[in-house]
């Protein structure tokens, strides 16, 4: 049921765009610094503009995610360790003391 709720919303967002896309097909110009100039569609402008942004917020989280996945087989090699001195533990022969 999820999956299915998941290709809905891409069919919808998916359709908003192409629409999107076809209402702003005039031209547009860019200028930018150093003297960058270019011409394209509003559409393709802020498509562009949209994945430059998710590129950067990508690269500025995959520091924290490399570090917590650092962390994460840090904390799982502790969690072996520990199990495997339980289990030394456990199959040492109990002494009576009286």
């Amino acid at each position: 049921m999820k999956r299915l709720f998941y290709i809905a919303v891409t069919i919808v967002i998916f359709f908003i765009g192409i629409t999107f896309a076809f209402r702003n097909n005039q031209s547009v110009d860019l200028n930018y610094y150093l003297g960058v100039h270019w011409n394209a569609p509003l559409s393709v402008i802020l498509v562009l503009t949209l994945a430059i942004g998710v590129a950067i917020g990508y690269l500025v989280s995959l520091r924290m995610v490399v570090k917590a996945r650092r962390k994460l087989a840090k904390a799982r090699r502790e969690v072996k360790q520990v199990e495997q001195e339980v289990e030394n533990l456990r199959s040492l022969p109990i002494k009576d003391v009286i």
